[in-house]
């Protein structure tokens, strides 16, 4: 049997995502019913039905004894997850200006976006030769020093998952590609509290990252420090560490982290 490889036109994807949102801003209004739904949407019961089936399985409503369908508290975590990256954002910023004046090297606030990081704040250095990684851009968790934080505080199970959706492809010579060694290096990253990029994304480029964690106690986020490999010795890595721990300890107080130690 030959796959369906039938492309559905972008402009229907489009209207089938608003009609999604519509019903989750009407369940935002008050609790309804499967009729209430269907009348006040002007749609048509499979589409509501497809809608609400999917919505359910992904835990972002309940339904109560009358029948009646309303928002779970999932959107109340994406809410506060949104919240906690636009405080962090700029409470970060200033940490990331005084670390990179230090080192003399860029400094990077990066966040997580499924299966990748992404960095959102960058500060320069002020050497010529500087690095070319801008806001906005994107890496694989495995291969950079912000993307084995986040492996390193996944669970074994949830581990299992990342491997089966990801290859370890190289990216450089120094790129870690087996899965076990890979699970020995974030138990490292465990045991420091940091973790180190050693030319595994781009030739040339060395990198550190340290944890941020939230009032939740989860991980918010990332403050790498990053720079050419010929000038990122051990004495400016020493004292990135030294920076980047105090840092990311004063900004996980600030934004209502309770300590139990080290990852």
């Amino acid at each position: 049997m030959k796959p369906n490889t039938e492309v559905i036109p972008f402009a229907e994807v489009l209207k089938t995502v608003e009609k999604a949102f519509k019903l989750v801003e009407m369940l935002a209004e008050k609790p309804m019913t499967f009729t209430e739904m269907v009348s006040k949407a002007k749609s048509n019961k499979a589409t509501i039905h497809r809608f609400l089936s999917t919505f359910d399985q992904l835990g972002y409503i309940t339904k109560d004894h009358q029948e009646k369908y309303y928002l779970s508290q999932q959107w109340l975590q994406i809410a506060q997850k949104a919240s906690d990256n636009l405080d962090l954002n700029s409470i970060a910023r200033p940490y990331l200006q005084s670390i990179a004046e230090k080192v003399n090297e860029s400094t990077f606030l990066a966040q997580f976006v499924g299966d990748q990081v992404l960095y959102v704040e960058k500060m320069e250095s002020q050497s010529a030769a500087r690095i070319v990684l801008g806001v906005g851009k994107h890496a694989p968790l495995y291969c950079v020093a912000s993307g084995k934080l986040y492996l390193a505080h996944l669970t074994e199970k949830q581990l299992d998952s990342y491997f089966l959706r990801n290859k370890l492809e190289a990216h450089t010579e120094n790129t870690i590609t087996s899965r076990t060694q890979l699970i020995v290096e974030l138990e490292k990253v465990r045991k420091n509290g940091y973790a180190i990029d050693r030319e595994e994304w781009e030739k040339g480029l060395k990198g550190i990252a340290f944890p941020i964690y939230n009032a939740r106690n989860e991980l918010a986020g990332a403050l790498c420090v990053a720079g050419l490999s010929y000038r990122f010795d051990d004495e400016v890595m020493e004292k990135a560490i030294i920076l980047g721990k105090h840092a990311t300890k004063d900004l996980s107080l600030r934004l209502g982290f309770i300590n139990k130690g080290e990852l």
